[in-house]
């Protein structure tokens, strides 16, 4: 599986950037410079606002072969950020009384349409922009024929057919469960109401009153001129079209647009139209739990206190957005490789924030040896460099795998399924090597081998939809494990495991969850009667019985640590 945060290559590099008086401080260009040429990205641009002052910096490339340097006008894809511009468009109408953050969505909806409630409470607007709805990150009816563009076939039909049908887990505006469909289906409401296309209200509401001409949904002539093309992994790859759910996560745009939003953003509480007025609106805080550490405003998440703040990510881009209004900063970072950026937002608007020092990938040197000597000469020397030169290069899990798929992509099948199979023997405890073992056995035609990857990695991680989901294709059939309520109550309780760190489990509604120390709570899933899995991060926990069959202790599985702890509650 290729995985949302991947590595990259790119091939030919250059850089643009502001000749004088630049407020990018040298340190992030220099890291910047790091992540393309140690093979993280492809291609980086940053909009800094500092004040009055605008700052861009650029390095890398539009894409592996062929490409161009970057730079502001360059066209990414900003996934996510897009649910800030619902956001504002929302506030538009409120302020204009043509809708109340208070409105049942039912209110908006076809009367076809059977929205869910829960103890007789309907979901508000103010629901779904918040992520307070209690509706899933995702829709169960999500079934995309081509996973490269996997919101390309849902459907408004699709969306109506999920609404009418869904189970609501916990109670309406308790608690911030982060929900792409909530705000796709924000985004058709607006639709909805103002009888006009999403990208209609983007376009009209805030890309033309801030001459952001290349800031749409879907691509112009200009755009596709300028876009830098998304990568998965080392392979270049399909831009993600999202129409239905279009108000979560289907915006493109380009650094030179986005320092235009950043910087009405930060003025939003000084100047005097009917926009500002709504981004005002839209920064206010709505939704605050200290059980789970968080606070929202409207789509944007409020951090410390201030920083305004959101990210996205699709097949191929990640970017990151950042204001804090007080000091009249903020930032936009877009890359076209499915590798986090955020670092280099935080440290622009966080100072004494430490940028992680970066290795080069072993993977650059691997495929220059397998390319001049075969792949079997290029095993033993990725075996004989990891065994002296271990500190020299990046040897993490997704080096191997980047790499096989790089060649996957040029049709080196047998060159990609080597790679997978070394990378599974290298690391025998990790999950995404054999979902992408599975995907090579596929793509040479040997199903059963597929399956019995497939399923080990499922095995490791549970929260591996994708091994799932290819699985349900080839009609293995995975059993979800049922637990009794009584079971589960059993499992509750406070464990300690290391003097001032602690878990604490409890359960709601038939669910459990957990809260470590400090940190918000989570749910986590079963995968056996006793052991169960999260789906934000890959991590198990194990409940264990005394010999009196009484639960006394737990066990945590997380980043190759096996961390037990005892009940103490």
């Amino acid at each position: 599986m290729k995985k949302l945060l991947f590595i990259a290559l790119t091939l030919l590099l250059s850089f643009q950037v502001k000749a004088q008086d630049s407020k990018i401080p040298t340190e992030v260009k220099e890291y910047i410079q790091s992540r393309v040429n140690n093979q993280i990205n492809v291609g980086i641009v940053v909009g800094f606002v500092d004040g009055d002052t605008i700052d861009y910096y650029s390095y890398g490339n539009t894409a592996l072969q062929n490409g161009v340097a970057v730079n502001k006008n360059s066209v990414f894809e900003i996934g996510s950020i897009s649910k800030t511009f619902t956001a504002t468009l929302l506030a538009l109408k409120v302020n204009s009384g043509e809708m109340n953050l208070d409105d049942p969505i039912s209110k908006y909806l076809p009367k076809t349409v059977k929205t869910p409630t829960r103890n007789g409470k309907e979901i508000t607007l103010k629901h779904l922009v918040t992520h307070t709805s209690s509706l899933p990150r995702m829709p169960d009816n999500w079934d995309p024929k081509n996973l490269k563009n996997p919101f390309a076939d849902y459907t408004y039909e699709n969306l109506y057919s999920f609404i009418s049908n869904c189970q609501l887990k916990y109670d309406i505006g308790t608690k911030k469960e982060y929900s792409n469909v909530g705000m796709g289906l924000l985004g058709h409401i607006l639709e909805l109401q103002s009888g006009k296309t999403y990208q209609e209200l983007v376009i009209e509401n805030i890309a033309n009153p801030l001459d952001m001409d290349d800031t749409r949904l879907v691509l112009t002539q200009t755009m596709k001129s300028h876009l830098a093309k998304g990568h998965d992994g080392l392979a270049e790859t399909e831009n993600w079209d999202i129409i239905t759910l279009g108000g979560a996560g289907g915006i493109r745009s380009s650094a030179s647009d986005m320092v235009k939003y950043i910087q009405a953003n930060i003025n939003a509480d000084t100047l005097d139209s009917k926009l500002h007025k709504a981004m005002a609106l839209a920064h206010k805080s709505a939704f605050k739990s200290e059980e789970q550490n968080a606070e929202m405003a409207l789509a944007w998440h409020i951090e410390n206190g201030k920083f305004l703040m959101h990210n996205g990510s699709t097949g191929g881009y990640c970017a990151m957005s950042a204001i804090d209004k007080e000091a009249k900063r903020g930032v936009v970072v877009l890359t076209n490789s499915n590798e986090n950026v955020d670092a280099i937002a935080i440290k622009l608007m966080v100072p004494n924030y430490k940028l992680k020092l970066l290795k080069p990938s072993i993977s650059k040197v691997l495929e220059k040896e397998i390319k001049d000597n075969g792949i079997d000469k290029g095993i033993t020397f990725y075996k004989n460099t990891k065994a002296e030169k271990a500190s020299d290069y990046n040897f993490e899990v997704e080096e191997l795998n980047t790499l096989g798929y790089k060649f996957l992509s040029e049709d080196k099948k047998d060159i990609a399924l080597a790679l997978f199979k070394l990378n599974v023997a290298e690391f025998p405890n990790e999950a995404n090597p054999y979902d992408s073992l599975g995907e090579a056995y596929l793509e040479n035609g040997n199903q059963e081998l597929a399956i019995k990857n497939y399923k080990k990695s499922l095995e490791i991680n549970a929260a591996n939809d994708n091994a799932r989901e290819v699985l349900k294709s080839l009609n293995e059939g995975i059993k979800e494990v049922e637990v009794s309520k009584q079971m589960l109550e059993s499992y509750v309780g406070k464990y300690q495991l290391a003097p001032t760190f602690f878990i604490t489990i409890t359960t709601e509604d038939g669910h459990l969850f957990l809260q470590a120390t400090a940190q918000p709570k989570f749910e986590i899933f079963p995968s056996d009667y006793n052991k169960f899995y999260l789906k934000v991060v890959e991590a198990k926990v194990e409940f264990n019985a005394n010999n009196k069959g009484k639960i006394d202790s737990m066990t945590l599985f997380q980043n190759g640590q096996i961390l037990p702890g005892q009940r103490v509650e």
